[in-house]
């Protein structure tokens, strides 16, 4: 029996439902303000004696009727459903929440590596360059997008707690931020309203410590992925060419710029940013200008 394995199941389960809990939790302590029940609104905690009776009541209902297990097994999973729907109700709406980060892809970052240094192993051979080392060049080609892919996979799935924080957080900002003032203009919020400000500072917090998390390992990916790339192409120069173009290899591999490992957008859902939506909009509008012309 897989022991370890066992116990990293366990924790992600554990990370799954906590997460979730915590979200619904706060949703329906915030929607609770605006029901009259009682001590259960009083203090950012419920009153457990009403919940003890809720709870009671629930189970005199239950054994009244009859309800079978798998009844209350069907209940279990509606509650539960409906605390994941929020989960993913608010980190599906807060990812196109502005603003969004958009990461750089890999081959962007090593393009001012790879294109020269190609050159160079083009040139190393000269006029004695054959088909078969073309298709040489062709499969180290595949291998670095291999590295690629295999370095974005690997980082996105180690940022994929990061995001989802990220984008719940700003849907939460908008969420309290709308709560209190409508609490304020309404008058209806039977719950503290300094609550829902804890609740915006937190989220606020969140937000930009999750966007500082997500740009740092990006820098790390590209940083990564730039140093994996190089040694690559210096391992194949050694066995490629002359150790005059292994120089040259050397001083192709330098980066010759500074890139930025994510960026803020504006992201529009199914097309993709706004930018490129922009774009090409004004694009489509001048085509049309010059076929009316």
């Amino acid at each position: 029996m897989d022991v370890e394995g066992l116990l990293q199941s366990v924790i992600r389960f554990s990370n799954f439902m906590t997460s979730r809990l915590v979200v619904a939790g706060v949703v329906f302590y915030v929607a609770s303000g605006f029901t009259d029940i009682g001590s259960a609104s009083e203090g950012f905690l419920p009153d457990m004696e009403l919940i003890n009776s809720v709870v009671e009541n629930y189970q005199t209902i239950f054994d009244v009727l009859g309800v079978s297990d798998f009844a209350l097994l069907l209940i279990l999973f509606v509650f539960l459903t409906t605390i994941h729907i929020i989960y993913v109700l608010f980190e599906r709406v807060g990812r196109y929440i502005p603003p969004a980060i958009v990461p750089l892809s890999g081959w962007v970052a090593i393009d001012d590596l790879t294109l020269s240094a190609f050159d160079v192993l083009r040139a190393a051979r000269g006029e004695e360059h054959t088909d078969e080392e073309n298709q040489r060049l062709y499969e180290f080609k595949k291998k670095l997008r291999d590295i690629e892919r295999e370095t974005d996979e690997s980082y996105g799935g180690q940022l994929a707690g990061e995001e989802a924080a990220f984008a719940i957080a700003k849907t939460f900002i908008l969420f309290s931020l709308g709560v209190w003032v409508y609490a304020l203009l309404s008058g209806t919020y039977t719950g503290d309203t300094n609550i829902l400000l804890i609740i915006l500072a937190i989220s606020v917090l969140t937000a930009l410590y999750t966007a500082f998390a997500i740009f740092r390992a990006n820098h790390s990916r590209i940083a990564s992925l730039r140093e994996s790339v190089i040694n690559q192409f210096m391992g194949f120069a050694h066995i490629w060419a002359s150790e005059q173009h292994q120089k040259q290899i050397a001083d192709a591999c330098t980066p010759s710029r500074d890139l930025r490992p994510a960026t803020f957008a504006v992201v529009v859902p199914v097309y993709g940013t706004l930018d490129l939506l922009v774009a090409d909009w004004r694009r489509w509008r001048g085509r049309r200008r010059r076929g009316r012309a």
